[in-house]
């Protein structure tokens, strides 16, 4: 006789003026903070979030709360599903609206909104699969203007001067209507995919991000293969290289229904490509500027594939406007229009 046993997955709740204390397992038992119920979760669970706005309460490097609160973040290195959008009497997942119940979370940890305050990450993740979840949630306030030095958390190193929105390290997480705005860093203003993360991200917003150095809205490398699918990437500026998205490291980002726009930096506004091969599908990047070249896209050493792609309005002060190609770089273009750069 074969016995399977199988572990029921379990549902917490999270919601302004929850306890801690209480089992989480019920709206009226819902925890106050989610790095609570991320802790009490194991893979497989759920996390249903009400509306509200949600601040980091520990250190991922000790799982208290001591230290510096700058070094606060939500952390996760298991594969659970978390769900925003909540107004907190639901009983089945398809009844929630993240439109009418915004969740968000700040690391404006004390509620300053000044660079030296806030966490240098609002969330960090290790080793996660496709099978973690994201979904309904807006990320905002870190800011990632430390020093070259490090928090650490489940066996590996996050520099406190990238990924002020969201880390992933070796981590493929999927992010689903998710909205990635007003975080700081001198790499990955919104978003750091370092040592070969592969995340997906679905209808997802990445805006009024800034990087001192290089990708203010995404940086890519280590290598990475991040997949952006129905994405808008908008607003962000980047110091040096790639305003939108800075690719290096042998990455191979794939972007499909995607739009990069208004986008800054000094190279490559829209994105920057580095020894790095992106494959390109019905993509329009437009309205994007630099301070020397690249308006749009700038590629070094790299082959992008671009079909059905439009790069129009896009403004280089030296060269190219809509694109700039150096150290033996192959692009391949099909059926796409370069007007008006």
């Amino acid at each position: 006789v074969l016995w399977s046993i199988s572990a029921q997955a379990t549902t917490y709740y999270v919601k302004t003026g929850g306890n801690n204390s209480s089992a989480g397992t019920s709206w009226s038992t819902a925890k106050a903070d989610l790095q609570n119920a991320l802790n009490v979760s194991s893979v497989g669970d759920e996390i249903w979030i009400a509306a509200g706005t949600y601040k980091p309460t520990l250190d991922p490097s000790t799982g208290t709360a001591s230290g510096s609160t700058r070094d606060y973040s939500f952390y996760l290195d298991k594969n659970i599903e978390i769900y925003g959008g909540f107004a907190g009497t639901e009983t089945v997942l398809s009844q929630r609206n993240s439109t009418s119940n915004p969740v968000i979370l700040s690391g404006d940890i004390n509620a300053g909104g000044t660079a030296t305050n806030d966490c240098y990450h609002v969330f960090i993740t290790e080793g996660l699969s496709s099978a973690a979840v994201l979904d309904g949630i807006t990320i905002t306030g870190g800011k990632a203007n430390g020093s070259y030095s490090n928090i650490t958390y489940s066996g590996q190193n996050y520099y406190r001067d990238g990924g002020g929105g969201m880390c992933n390290y070796a981590s493929s997480p999927t992010l689903t209507n998710v909205t990635i705005s007003g975080n700081m860093g001198e790499y990955g203003g919104g978003i750091e995919n370092l040592s070969s993360s592969s995340p997906t991200l679905t209808n997802v917003t990445i805006s009024g991000n800034t990087a001192t150095s290089r990708g203010g809205g995404m940086f890519i490398h280590d290598p990475s293969s991040t997949t952006l699918i129905n994405v808008t990437i908008s607003g962000n500026t980047a110091g040096l290289s790639g305003g939108g998205i800075d690719n290096g490291s042998s990455s191979s980002t794939t972007l499909t229904n995607v739009t990069i726009s208004g986008n800054t930096a000094e190279y490559g506004g829209g994105m920057i490509n580095y020894s790095s091969s992106p494959t390109l599908t019905n993509v329009t990047i437009s309205g994007n500027t630099t301070t020397l070249r690249g308006g749009g896209m700038y590629n070094s050493s790299s082959s992008p594939t671009l079909t059905n792609v439009t790069i129009c309005g896009n403004t280089a002060s030296a060269n190219g406007g809509g694109m700039y190609n150096s150290s033996s770089s192959s692009p391949t273009i099909t059926n796409s229009l370069f007007w008006g750069n």
